[in-house]
């Protein structure tokens, strides 16, 4: 999941850099590119990992409905006019690209204490039943 944030902060980084000339669209990428590279932090606060959820989802529906309301204005070749493409398909590629960011801060919400304890609970037992001794060694006779 790293590696696709790592993708997913570069690729909206560079968009937002192609978008210089509008500076609105520009900022919004680069929103979405930030929210992808604090996804790399562990250790954020609880209430962080809300804040940035939150925000990594506004800013997905924010792609998808720039993208819908850019739909119809777009011309019949649209995808020949760089400028358009650019347009058109940066707004799709940032809005699918924040699913895997969401998704990063969703599960930090659904992992707490409890789960860690848990995971490390789990951890020791397994580590517990390899030393001890096969599960049909008492049955046989010395």
């Amino acid at each position: 999941m790293q590696y696709v944030n790592a993708v997913t902060a570069c690729a909206l980084l560079a968009l937002a850099l192609a978008m210089l000339s509008e500076p609105l669209q520009a900022a919004t990428f680069g929103v979405g590119a930030v929210l992808a590279a604090i996804a790399f932090k562990h250790w954020l606060r609880l209430w962080m990992v809300r804040v940035l959820a939150f925000v990594a989802a506004a800013a997905m529906f924010l792609y998808f409905g720039q993208f819908m309301s850019l739909v119809p204005t777009l011309q019949p070749d649209w995808y020949a006019q760089p400028r358009e493409a650019i347009d058109a398909v940066g707004l799709l590629f940032a809005g699918f690209a924040m699913i895997p960011v969401l998704s990063e801060y969703s599960c930090r919400m659904k992992a707490s204490e409890e789960c860690e304890r848990g995971r490390r609970q789990f951890r020791e037992r397994k580590q517990g039943r390899r030393e001890r001794k096969p599960l049909l060694a008492p049955l046989r006779r010395a």
